[in-house]
């Protein structure tokens, strides 16, 4: 397709121009790690979803990319979404360029394209960094459910540490009294110690696991650059785990996972301090602790860590004459899936859990 300007959109296949997608992604200043070639393709290589990154051209200069991924269900509709299985995603487009609000056009009526020819219900774009209003007047629609905290690391490190609340500070010192070993996640051995403490958080939280070809892929296209995993051990044993991606700017809190028999530990504290003492060594921006529901105890969690609380804005855009909407953990029907889910063994939820939150994307 072309517009006026000559700006030409089109989908990447395979990793054609992959390069290409991953230098303009890394430049622009709004990407996130999500954003990456990468993380689509484990999501893709795992459970088989195809991908319509778009990418759009001024000449030979590309000036906009839109990563999308497609998830058929039965359960929760036909749907386009920017990104799953995290809280960023939606356009990103070059400043540099002259018209920024017709890439922005180009790239979206594309995707309509798309979603016509594959009988989307619905499209949605996680906490684009686009302004709002150019979404909108695509026919797109606010949603807001969840809010993150953003941790600037530029500050001097007794800054940091004296920015965390009482309580956080109390139980991050008894955790770094417990002896607790904290290292990092080198080779896919390790790896399976992080799924066997994912299981276990999952079935305690009443929620369906991915299967671990999908930490594997993500750890095999994404560690040497974009990716790290750290588990704390007692006594040899692994009690606690963090998964975050980075950038050059920012971190990115994607996963922590715990053993409840060793909560009295505090791990989950030491391993969020060590992440904050290695990004503001390394000379990180900011760790964004990911998405939360206000007033949760995770988001209590969250909040002694001294960042600040930013909304997260999701848009959704529903085809004419369908009546779909996105998955809501709060609604009662899956409050009740999430406890009866909970009481299932674990060797059940791994073997089913798969199955649906790959129709979920959540």
């Amino acid at each position: 397709m072309s517009t006026e300007s000559d700006i030409r959109v089109h989908i990447i296949i395979e990793r054609e121009d992959s390069h290409s997608w991953n230098a303009f992604v890394e430049s622009n200043p709004c990407s996130t790690p999500y954003h990456l070639w990468e993380f689509g393709q484990a999501l893709s290589s795992t459970y088989g979803y195809e991908r319509y990154y778009l990418l759009a051209r001024n000449d030979d200069e590309v000036v906009g990319v839109f990563p999308l991924i497609h998830i058929r269900s039965r359960l929760f509709g036909n749907r386009l979404l920017s990104l799953p299985f995290c809280e960023y995603g939606g356009p990103l487009v070059s400043s540099n360029f002259g018209d920024l609000a017709q890439t922005a056009e180009g790239l979206f009526e594309e995707v309509l394209t798309i979603a016509s020819s594959l009988n989307i219900d619905c499209i949605e774009i996680r906490n684009p960094s686009l302004h709002g209003e150019l979404l909108e007047n695509e026919g797109c629609h606010v949603v807001r459910r969840y809010v993150t905290f953003e941790i600037d690391l530029s500050r001097e490190k007794e800054h940091l540490w004296r920015s965390l609340d009482k309580k956080t500070r109390n139980s991050t010192r008894k955790a770094m009294k417990s002896e607790l070993n904290v290292y990092e996640v080198s080779q896919e051995d390790d790896l399976k110690e992080y799924f066997l403490l994912y299981l276990k958080t999952q079935n305690r939280h009443g929620s369906p696991p991915h299967d671990f070809k999908l930490f594997r892929n993500l750890f095999r296209l994404n560690a040497e650059n974009s990716m790290k995993i750290l588990i704390a051990e007692y006594c040899a044993k692994p009690i606690a785990g963090a998964i975050v991606f980075h950038n050059k700017r920012n971190i990115y809190w994607w996963g922590g996972v715990s053993d409840p028999k060793f909560r009295h530990l505090n791990a989950t504290d030491i391993l969020l301090w060590k992440i904050i003492e290695w990004g503001h060594e390394s000379g990180f921006a900011g760790l964004n602790l990911g998405r939360t529901r206000y007033g949760t105890g995770i988001y209590h969690f969250k909040k002694g860590w001294g960042g600040i609380e930013i909304p997260l804005v999701d848009f959704v855009y529903h085809a004419e004459s369908k009546d779909a909407s996105t998955p809501d953990p709060s609604e009662g029907k899956y409050q009740f899936l999430t406890k009866l889910w909970s009481r299932l063994p674990v060797c059940i939820s791994r073997r089913l859990g798969p199955r649906i939150i790959k129709q979920v994307g959540l």
